[in-house]
């Protein structure tokens, strides 16, 4: 027996006002359909009709709280449609090939399509443990804002959505429903290639606004409050595993990577080393923005901030910066659960603690790490990041629901670690095939 449909709202912004009350009426199959009015037909006339009652009803309102508050979802939503549709047929192909000019958002990727199916290929063979999930590309709107993310940041779209501006968001979600799916508590691991797309503007030459991530995801039910902190660090250990898995295996996909180094710090650490210097965390965490390299360091040199950036001692520059008991602990179980456990398991891979990191201070909570990849060169360039966030607790309701994400640049190694050919014409090598000169890792 069919599922029968629940009755829309006006909170329902998902179906436009227009589509709605041709659903109320009701079209039984074998009847002609009404024949739509000119200038928009339906959506056109209920347009004209919402716009009357919106100026009747909130007379002297300022249009721009109108449009936020004082219009149901529905009715904004077919506002909006017919507005943009009555512009979208009156613009030439000359008008759009203009604007697709001077708009970079509207621009191919300056990366080779191939290289990055490369990449990918070798990610998704290092995370084989991970289930991979081939995200939407819009969300649902304010879903990067509960993230912490600036709204003027995140391209929102006309039927209450937005395009994703990073995969974690959407694997939250995912997260979120799979467990309330399968009411149980085993781990969910997730991992999942997105071309996302940030408004900040773009200042480098070759990068474009939007951009392609590679990410994981770790979903996790802690079993009390004691263990909370444990779960996180288990789960950040099996990414770094992964990541340090893939950097080894992308020589013979091609890439110049040559090493890696992991930057260890913990949200509640450096928050205490700041503190210390009687400085204001989030004031400072707030300058340091990911898309302007070099922010960070500023912030600190400005604030007269000398605190261990590369520490190989993490609990001995705990000690040595006077910390209290708490900080020095957390640096102590970091130590024993991450740091010795993934050199142990890949000692080629550098570690060091960063106790005074202020890119995603404010994002994360507890663990977080940067991840540095070496060119064969010489040249170091951070291409990744992650660390333990609170969404799937808030999602869920249940505090003991953890979660870690982690993700690297792909767009920036295919870029920046792409091994150009020795010869035009020379084939590339497939991800996971080695060239002859080169010794597969």
């Amino acid at each position: 027996m069919p599922t029968p449909r629940p009755m829309p709202t006006t909170d329902d912004v998902t179906t436009p006002a227009a589509a709605r009350e041709e659903q109320a009426v009701g079209h039984r199959p074998g009847t002609p359909r009404r024949p739509q009015a000119p200038e928009g037909g339906r959506t056109g006339e209920l347009s004209s009709r919402i716009a009357r009652r919106a100026a009747e009803a909130h007379a002297g309102q300022p249009l721009d709280r109108l449009l936020a508050e004082g219009l149901p979802g529905n009715e904004l939503t077919t506002l909006l449609l017919h507005c943009l549709r009555q512009r979208a047929l009156r613009r030439s192909f000359v008008e759009v090939l203009d604007h697709a000019e001077r708009t970079p958002m509207t621009h191919a990727s300056a990366a080779d399509a191939r290289r990055i199916h490369a990449f990918d290929a070798a990610a998704y063979a290092a995370a084989a443990g991970f289930e991979a999930v081939d995200l939407a590309p819009v969300g649902p709107l304010g879903a990067t804002a509960c993230a912490g993310v600036e709204p003027n940041n995140v391209l929102a779209t006309v039927r209450f959505a937005e395009v994703a501006a990073d995969p974690t968001t959407g694997l939250a979600l995912h997260a979120a429903r799979r467990r309330r799916e399968t009411r149980g508590g085993e781990p969910l691991r997730f991992c999942a290639s997105q071309r996302v797309l940030r408004m900040q503007p773009t200042k480098h030459p070759g990068f474009s606004p939007h951009f392609r991530l590679f990410a994981l995801v770790t979903a996790a039910r802690s079993p009390g409050r004691s263990e909370d902190d444990a779960c996180e660090r288990r789960a950040l250990l099996e990414h770094l595993l992964v990541w340090a898995d893939l950097i080894r295996a992308l020589p013979a996909a091609g890439f110049r990577a040559a090493g890696l180094r992991v930057v260890l710090s913990d949200t509640a650490v450096v928050r205490a080393c700041l503190g210390a210097r009687g400085l204001d965390a989030d004031a400072l965490a707030q300058r340091a923005k990911a898309h302007e390299p070099g922010s960070s360091e500023a912030a600190l040199r400005e604030a007269s901030v000398d605190l261990p950036r590369a520490a190989a001692d993490y609990v001995g520059a705990a000690r040595s910066l006077g910390l209290g008991p708490e900080p020095v602990a957390r640096a102590e179980r970091w130590v024993a659960e991450v740091g010795e456990p993934l050199a142990r398991a890949r000692p080629e891979v550098e570690i060091v603690y960063d106790l005074a990191r202020l890119q995603g201070l404010g994002y994360y909570a507890g663990p977080f790490v940067q991840l540095v990849v070496r060119r064969d060169d010489g040249l170091e360039l951070p291409v990744g990041d992650g660390g333990a966030v609170p969404w799937l607790g808030a999602l869920l309701s249940n505090r003991r629901e953890r979660m870690v994400a982690t993700g690297i640049g792909t767009e920036m190694v295919v870029k920046l670690f792409d091994r150009p050919t020795a010869r035009a014409g020379e084939a590339r090598p497939r991800a996971g095939e080695a060239r002859p000169e080169e010794p597969t890792p």
